[in-house]
């Protein structure tokens, strides 16, 4: 019975460690899709401040 103990003890430790480690990758992946959408957000907003800078006449630029 001790043998059949260890084992479920060691699929245990196995398990939490799977889960552990795929929470970390989901965190890294959530964090890496947050960081390249702001960047694409202030890309867009830089592409539309300039589109906009042109739609005003050059007297009222000055």
């Amino acid at each position: 019975m001790e043998l059949f103990g260890d084992g479920l003890q060691l699929v245990g430790f196995l398990a939490v460690t799977v889960a552990v480690l795929a929470s970390l990758v989901a965190v890294a992946i959530g964090i890496t899709v947050f960081l390249y959408m702001a960047d694409r957000r202030i890309e867009i907003d830089k592409r539309e401040r300039g589109h906009l800078d042109s739609n005003i006449p050059a007297e009222a630029q000055a």
